[in-house]
């Protein structure tokens, strides 16, 4: 009921993610299934399950993927707004966005 309204050939694409994981029963009927934050696995939960908890799910961890651990981006986000306000100020812009 989690992957309901995913289209067959997304339910391959992850049954086969899975295989590559380590799971090698997975199958398209039975799973288990493997959900990544790949481009292609991440638009067809998105797009297709009926499924309000995975998606929110899914969303959150896409959208917070670079943001803890040893792949903070974090500083380096910080440190490129810094010089975007920089450059907007020099150019006798307000912010970034006015530029």
């Amino acid at each position: 009921k989690k992957i309901d309204g995913l289209p067959a050939t997304a339910l391959g694409q992850v049954a086969q993610t899975t295989v590559s994981k380590g799971h090698e029963n997975a199958t398209v009927e039975n799973g288990p299934w493997m959900i990544t934050l790949d481009a292609p696995s991440f638009i067809s939960i998105m797009q297709h399950t009926r499924n309000c908890a995975l998606h929110e799910e899914v969303y959150h961890a896409y959208i917070t993927r670079a943001s803890s651990g040893d792949l903070d981006n974090t500083p380096i986000i910080n440190q490129i707004l810094k010089l975007q306000l920089k450059k907007a100020k020099l150019l006798n812009y307000n912010n970034n966005a006015e530029v």
